[in-house]
């Protein structure tokens, strides 16, 4: 008995480690993303990254997706979802299974890269790069302005 309960006390720590490295908000949860958006009539974003290697990836993090402005609108638009594929952090086999699947799905080439996807799953954009704030929003929202974002409007 004991040895079990060490067993699911480890099992606890590893997913809480793993989950600790996705930004509060996001999900790494696609099904579970798409039900959500169906639900709140929402798009769903999908963000490729490799979080602890990729040059491209960390400075979009930096300058786009800790901005208060990027938040506002991610969460009142999309549902986020965060597939990373990092080179020192651990990923279960189970997640990296899926988020290779989604990668070939979606045809993702490089890093960072955002696919925008209705909640049936069809793509509506892809971003295959990295920009700066203002460009990425209105890339991932063609109707994206200030003002906008700042009523939280759709």
């Amino acid at each position: 008995m004991r040895k079990l309960f060490l067993i699911v006390l480890l099992g606890i720590s590893v997913l809480t480690a793993a989950a600790a490295d996705v930004p509060k908000g996001w999900t790494t949860d696609i099904s579970a993303a798409f039900k959500r958006a169906k639900a709140e009539k929402k798009e769903v974003l999908v963000l490729f990254t490799g979080s602890d290697w990729c040059g491209w990836c960390i400075r979009l993090k930096k300058d786009v997706l800790d901005k208060k402005e990027f938040k506002n609108l991610a969460f009142s638009r999309f549902v986020p979802v965060y597939f990373d594929f990092p080179h020192r952090k651990k990923i279960s086999p189970e997640q990296m299974k899926l988020q290779q699947t989604w990668q070939d799905k979606l045809n993702i080439s490089g890093y960072p890269s955002t696919v925008i996807l209705d909640s049936s799953g069809n793509v509506l954009r892809k971003v295959g790069t990295y920009m700066p704030l203002k460009d990425y929003l209105k890339a991932i929202y063609p109707e994206y302005s200030e003002k906008n974002v700042k009523n939280n409007k759709r």
